[in-house]
């Protein structure tokens, strides 16, 4: 089994997400997924800090 470079597994990821909707609105759904992660980690974190504060 031949190992791809880096760069050729990037480019194909990079043209199935510029001509497959599909891919496009599967990813769309994980970002805004991970974002919403992102931003009630982040407040769980200020509410320690606050709750530690006290």
């Amino acid at each position: 089994m031949a190992k791809l470079p880096i760069g050729y597994v990037l480019a194909g990821a990079a043209m199935m997400l510029a001509f497959s909707p599909g891919a496009r609105k599967t990813m769309r759904k994980f970002a805004v997924k991970g974002t919403e992660a992102v931003l009630n980690l982040t407040e769980q974190a200020k509410d320690t800090v606050e709750g530690l504060r006290k």
